[in-house]
């Protein structure tokens, strides 16, 4: 089954709000590229910018609209990032299936079982010794079983708690989360490149300045006080400036995570997905940390009523 979306009295203001951040990317975008448009899109800040324009509408249609057109987006979403994993890395056929096979597995518990989700980890580790096993291959066994379990708990696992954030708070949550990363992502490149000037760790990423950090939470900010009328009513003040903190941090530590393990496996990007500006990876690891920190802190809010 699927939704009206229009029904939903979130998704009309959710729209316009999505629309004018995107209007306002495209003049951020003709503004640094001082309104040569052709460079200014295949620089940095338009790659970005056409990531997320490619992004927000599978992201409304999932949220808004759900049933099938939803799982099937959440699912191409989940095959693909784990597949530019997969790649960069250099996961093992035998190990590599393994994960595919988790990720529908992921997805249903998380629907229909969601407190069977929290023994996953383990379970997932338990089953992954089942692959040297059965191909009797144990050649760079504690590599691949390190690739095989980091990739399920970094990717599958974390973007997961999607689900369960959407059954705990809300859509209006998956929305202030889709749209706060994208924001935490644009200004944090916007201020770094403005102000940038001491790099947080020249080893992991030399382009990502401590200065940039401030555009994370402002982007992040920006984005709880326009969803600000979407938040469940538990919310209080003190609850949405922590939210806006940790969307903030989340989406510079999801960057930087992955920036790691881009750096380490020798590749510059996760992939050519989107042509010209990378991988699907490289526009969404942030999300890979500000899901699971902000499912955690709405449970405990919701649960406790305090931070």
């Amino acid at each position: 089954m699927w939704r009206n979306p229009l029904a939903d009295p979130l998704f009309v203001p959710s729209l316009k709000i999505v629309g004018v951040l995107l209007v306002f990317g495209f003049g951020l975008v003709l503004f640094f590229a001082r309104k040569d448009l052709k460079a200014g899109l295949t620089g940095e800040l338009g790659k970005r910018f056409i990531g997320w324009m490619i992004i927000a509408p599978l992201f409304l249609v999932a949220t808004f609209v759900g049933g099938l057109a939803a799982a099937a987006i959440l699912l191409f979403f989940f095959y693909r990032v784990t597949v530019e994993y997969v790649r960069v890395v250099g996961v093992e056929r035998p190990y590599a299936i393994y994960l595919y096979t988790l990720i529908p597995a992921t997805f249903l518990i998380a629907q229909f079982f969601p407190t069977l989700y929290f023994a996953l980890p383990a379970a997932s580790i338990l089953l992954l010794t089942l692959v040297p096993i059965l191909t009797r291959d144990v050649a760079d066994l504690y590599l691949q079983l390190s690739y095989a379990g980091r990739g399920y708990l970094y990717l599958v696992w974390s973007i997961g708690h999607l689900i369960l954030l959407k059954q705990a708070g809300g859509v209006g949550l998956v929305i202030l989360v889709g749209v706060g990363v994208a924001l935490s992502d644009v200004m944090q490149y916007t201020v770094g490149k403005l102000i940038g000037r001491r790099i947080i760790s020249p080893e992991v990423n030399p382009r990502k300045a401590w200065e940039g950090l401030l555009g994370d939470f402002i982007g992040a900010g920006v984005a709880v006080a326009l969803f600000n009328f979407a938040l469940p009513p538990e919310f209080v003040l003190a609850h949405k400036i922590a939210l806006a903190f940790i969307i903030g941090l989340g989406a510079a530590w999801g960057d930087l995570i992955s920036s790691l393990i881009k750096r380490v496996a020798g590749s510059k990007d996760w992939g050519d997905f989107l042509p010209g500006h990378g991988g699907l990876l490289d526009r969404a690891n942030s999300m890979v940390v500000v899901i699971p920190l902000v499912y955690y802190f709405t449970h405990l809010v919701l649960e406790y009523g305090k931070p």
